[in-house]
């Protein structure tokens, strides 16, 4: 069986699993439409020019239908399609176009203490944290891999819940059939709750957590397998990722308590970029591994956290590629181990994980500083600090035999509430990365100073204000930059922005823009012009050219 057969078949299988589903009793049809249109013009000031369409559009159709089939379960089904005459700029090619994108069908059934749940069709899923797999649609980077296949998920009162899958994760835009890579993926993944199952006291958890996933990709890139016939090895056909993890819990009085977690994640042989001394690359066949270790505390006004993590040959894509492979392309989940800023100037030049080996560390603390205090006020205020700090491992390097630095920050906030209609928050951010991941020592480093205030009236009004300033003696120098953003509720929003490069450029990137609420519907128009840079969300980044137009935004529900 080949397969296309095997696709076609859970296709099939979900158009017949579909005629009880719309029998059901009680049923509801629920949906979303999302809609992003950019019109691009050409700016002589900063050299960009607009795409040969002159527009970008990105729209998505979701619709659900849930109904209640009998007193033990219930059955649902959906679709997605996507529409996307013309690609934004800097999204994956393979985007571009129309399509049925997914269909599912799902029935939840309860066998006396257990429940089991059956899908057909497209899922998404995570085993563990996701560094073995995160099925999952990020619509910010333009990721949507969702698998194609089949999925069983049976818990056992609160102590066992085992997954089961398989199928072919989708890459690019199309139909159900021919959006699907030729890669099968198959595992699960079983949670057992100790807790629960020796009847421990409330207060502690303890919960084991193992995975197994297999690639299987039985074709390659014409290219690869000649370099691999070349330096004498065959590119493996199949690629095991396993993990093993636990999470120990103790509270002692409401949330107040600590935790501490640890997973350990094993890769088969896969295809390998090897850093030799002078610059040089080989290729060959190497393992890959990963750890994880997290702990909290929070006791009264204190909560404290902190992270250790180790990568080493951890890039798992959906299939191979001679290119430089695209932002979608990837089936494990492997954030950057810092903090996620929100602020502009703090966002300019982000970390992205190196996946071929780097160990870094991160620990945050905050502390809620009582009203009536020296300090605190009259109502209170949060302190914050946090600090990552990242090393490349010398497998990843050239003519290295020890870790070299990679990126840290150092960031700091005191958010403090004034009185009931006015707070602020003061930041600042010290980062320092490495361009090349150790490969040289030059670095880059810049300071990052924001006070941040929000005005709000009694009524519906609010007000909110940014002042940053950004000071570095490399990349483009010196940056400020200020926000203003006037919110009438529940309906009505206008703001405008501006980055000024003083320190080099001398260019001014302004943003202006409107926003309009009403129950599930949100409607935000905007004109600027924006900086080349790295979008990121949830830890994970791609690639933003710079252009400058107007955009037009558009969400409804129902």
């Amino acid at each position: 069986m080949n397969f296309r057969t095997v696709r076609l078949l859970t296709v099939v299988s979900a158009l017949l699993l579909a005629g009880p589903v719309l029998r059901a009793q009680n049923g509801a049809l629920l949906g979303s439409l999302e809609s992003n249109t950019i019109l691009y013009r050409d700016d002589p000031v900063t050299g960009t020019q607009a795409p040969e369409s002159g527009y970008g559009s990105m729209n998505w159709l979701k619709l659900d239908y849930l109904g209640r089939y009998t007193s033990k379960g219930s059955w649902g089904c959906g679709i997605q399609l996507e529409y996307n005459p013309a690609i934004i700029t800097g999204y994956d090619k393979d985007l571009q176009g129309a399509g049925l994108t997914s269909i599912y069908v799902t029935a939840d059934r309860k066998i006396g203490s257990s429940n089991l749940i059956l899908t057909t069709g497209d899922f998404y899923e995570q085993f563990g944290s996701g560094m073995v797999l995160r099925s999952w649609e990020d619509r910010e980077l333009g990721i949507s891999n969702s698998i194609g296949g089949a999925r069983a998920k049976l818990s056992v009162e609160e102590t066992v819940e085992v997954t089961a899958l398989a199928g072919f994760p989708r890459f690019g835009i199309g139909n159900f059939l021919n959006s699907r890579t030729a890669t099968l993926v198959s595992g699960g993944d079983i949670r057992l709750d100790l807790g629960h199952l020796a009847r421990l006291p409330e207060k502690l958890s303890l919960i084991l957590e193992s995975s197994l996933l297999d690639r299987y990709e039985r074709q390659n890139p014409a290219d690869l397998e000649l370099l691999a016939a070349a330096k004498g090895f065959v590119l493996p056909a199949h690629v095991p990722t396993y993990s093993v993890g636990a999470d120990l819990g103790a509270y002692f009085d409401g949330m107040d308590g600590f935790h501490f977690g640890f997973e350990w994640v094993g890769k088969g042989e896969d295809l390998t970029t090897f850093h030799k001394p002078g610059g040089a690359t080989d290729y060959g066949l190497e393992k890959g591994h990963a750890w994880r270790a997290e702990a909290s505390f929070s006791y009264h006004r204190l909560t404290f956290s902190a992270t250790a993590r180790e990568l080493s040959n951890m890039e798992n894509r959906l299939f191979r590629t001679s290119t430089a492979p695209a932002t979608g392309n990837t089936l494990n989940y492997l954030p950057a181990l810092c903090q996620m800023q929100t602020y502009m100037l703090a966002s300019l030049n982000p970390y992205s994980t190196y996946a071929e080996g780097e160990r870094g560390y991160q620990a945050d603390v905050f502390y809620y500083i009582p009203k009536d205090g020296l300090f605190g006020g009259r109502h209170g205020a949060t302190l914050h600090a946090g600090a990552s700090w990242i090393r490349t491992l010398p497998q990843a390097l050239s003519g290295y035999d020890s870790p070299r630095f990679a990126y840290r920050e150092l960031n700091l906030s005191i958010d403090r509430r004034w009185s009931r209609a006015f707070r602020t928050n003061v930041f600042v951010s010290i980062q320092e990365k490495s361009p090349s991941h150790g490969q040289t020592r030059s670095t880059e480093a810049q300071n990052i100073f924001v006070v941040d205030g929000t005005w709000k009236s009694p009524g519906s009004l609010s007000l909110r204000g940014e002042l940053q300033y950004l000071y570095s003696q490399e990349l483009t120098k010196d940056w400020m930059a200020a926000l203003l953003e006037l919110n009438y509720a529940p309906h009505w929003g206008l703001f405008v922005s501006d980055m000024y490069n003083h320190g080099d450029t001398h260019i001014h990137y302004y943003n202006v823009g409107a926003s309009f609420s009403a129950d599930a519907f949100r409607a935000a128009v905007s004109f600027g012009r924006n900086r080349a840079g790295m979008v990121c969300s949830g830890g994970v980044c791609r690639f933003r050219p710079a252009y400058s137009g107007g955009q037009l935004t558009i969400e409804y529900s129902f």
